[in-house]
């Protein structure tokens, strides 16, 4: 079914948008529309390459839509190298590359007016719940979209229901290219390369090892406002670990607690969450930090996991952020006489098991 459905959104998207010109863009012979007009193609991708990853071969749930792309709300935006607004690209035709159900590779392909002379910036906007407005040509920087209005979000989970990936939610995404002058040609397609696009969510996730079974999961603290996309990505650099909190006071906007969901066979935990801010100035933990309580069966004790460094037993005093697109992995067991957790973050490899 959602395999169905999948198919379905792109082809309705297809049929309203393959015209140009009252001619499709792969026709022999297709008409340009205009004398400064060439066609260009470029891909985008959600995958697990470039700053980019999701894994799909889980069983925790909206795992497969961590990838999902609302292709009808899709924008490229064109800049100039002084991150000026140039003009906005709308595909002809957009495709996954790959057949699978959930794809991580889309091909755009289309008829672009005026192209740029020298080097320029493609930024993509995917899933956001506002559309763009107010953009003026040579005006608008890319500064001043990530931090637009209509770039933030209300977060829609609750204690009770869980904000889960699916075509319906589908997690805001953004990314952004620079790209070298090029010699466009009326007679050739050209290509644009290739974005990479970055998760506003970070995905926290709990996993029992065998033996032990956790009864419940819960977040205490996190944003109920987000921002689409980080702050200071104005060139296709590594990902920032700055948080871009919604708001000009940029500070948490805290709600109380968010309850995990569990996967089928019970042994994860997951839930996806906005950017927080943890650590003070000097990478201590501020008065609002979150954290992670949990009940294990067969004790009656409630267990708690801060956002911090588990290399050492001891607790430092320093939280890390929560931050967009990265993954914070947790393995649990417990017995009658240990507690232990695996901690295992995107950004640093390996695991170190400590004693809680």
């Amino acid at each position: 079914m959602k395999k169905a459905l999948h198919i379905l959104t792109l082809a309705v998207f297809c049929c309203v948008t393959l015209l140009s010109c009252e001619k499709l863009v792969f026709e022999e012979g297709a008409v340009i529309c205009g004398d400064d007009s060439v066609q260009v193609s470029l891909r985008i991708s959600t995958g697990d390459e470039g700053e980019t990853r999701a894994l799909t071969g889980t069983d925790e749930p909206g795992t497969g839509y961590e990838n999902y792309l609302d292709i009808s709300g899709l924008r490229i935006l064109l800049f100039d190298d002084n991150n000026r607004f140039l003009q906005q690209f709308t595909p002809d035709e957009v495709r996954p590359v790959d057949k699978s159900e959930y794809p991580s590779k889309w091909e755009l392909r289309g008829t672009l007016g005026n192209p740029p002379s020298g080097r320029f910036k493609i930024v993509a906007l995917a899933n956001w719940p506002y559309a763009p407005t107010g953009l003026k040509a040579g005006n608008t920087t890319i500064e001043d979209v990530c931090k637009a209005e209509w770039a933030m979000g209300t977060y829609t989970g609750t204690d009770t229901d869980p904000f889960t990936p699916s075509a319906a939610t589908p997690i805001p995404m953004y990314g952004v290219r620079t790209q070298e002058a090029l010699y466009f040609r009326s007679d050739v397609e050209t290509y644009l390369g290739e974005i990479d696009l970055l998760r506003a969510f970070a995905k926290i996730t709990l996993c029992a090892e065998s033996g032990t079974e956790i009864t419940s999961v819960t977040l205490k603290k996190y944003n109920r406002t987000y921002a689409c996309a980080p702050i200071g990505m104005y060139t296709n650099t590594s990902q920032s670990n700055a948080v871009h909190l919604s708001g000009e006071a940029g500070d948490n906007n805290p709600g109380t607690s968010l309850s995990f969901s569990q996967s089928k066979d019970r042994t994860a935990w997951t839930i996806y969450v906005p950017e927080y801010l943890n650590a003070g100035p000097s990478g201590t933990a501020r008065g609002d930090c979150s954290f992670i309580e949990l009940t294990v069966k067969g004790s009656g004790d409630t267990y708690r996991i801060d956002f911090r460094d588990y290399s050492t037993a001891a607790d430092d005093g320093n939280r890390f952020d929560i931050i967009r697109n990265y993954e914070y992995r947790y393995t649990v067991k417990a017995t009658p006489l240990l507690f232990s957790v695996t901690v295992e973050k995107w950004q640093f490899g390996g695991k170190v098991i400590i004693d809680l």
